[in-house]
């Protein structure tokens, strides 16, 4: 079980800390992923950068009542292209890039139909392609109706 999944399954009871303090240096290390959030009469479209990730690499969700997006995943840094056999000691004078755990929860504005969803990832760039749930698609739910009691005048 992941890090993130068992903060997530956490509660927080009267007087109890929710989180150790190595579980809260290791959220401090556990970057917000950018995304850009795009959505037409039928469709949700998320974009993501997440360079230095592949599809492997990228755990996707869809909960709640299928309008929250759950991302999470894991970008390294790519040092066996410039050293196959050994990296050599040295140090960063610029370091720039974010590398390692990203996550995101993202709340959708509709509810998505998961079972159309795509997700795909080309150039460092993750896509997610939510369909939304038609009309006739949404769950109806129906509301019993009783007659309220008069009140009495005074």
């Amino acid at each position: 079980m992941s890090f993130l999944q068992r903060l997530k399954g956490r509660g927080v009871r009267s007087g109890e800390k929710l989180l150790s303090s190595d579980e809260e240096n290791a959220l401090d290390k556990i970057a917000q992923l950018d995304v850009d959030v795009y959505q037409t009469d039928n469709m949700i479209i998320v974009y993501a950068q997440a360079a230095g990730a592949d599809m492997s690499d990228i755990h996707v969700a869809i909960e709640g009542d299928a309008d929250i997006v759950l991302i999470e995943g894991q970008r390294l840094r790519p040092e066996n292209l410039a050293f196959p056999k050994k990296k050599p000691d040295g140090a960063f004078f610029t370091e720039e890039c974010i590398w390692g755990d990203f996550y995101r929860r993202i709340i959708l504005p509709e509810s998505v139909d998961i079972e159309h969803a795509d997700a795909k990832i080309k150039n460092g760039v993750l896509v997610l392609i939510l369909p939304l749930l038609k009309a006739e698609e949404k769950e109806k739910v129906k509301l019993k109706i009783t007659k309220a009691k008069r009140r009495k005048r005074m």
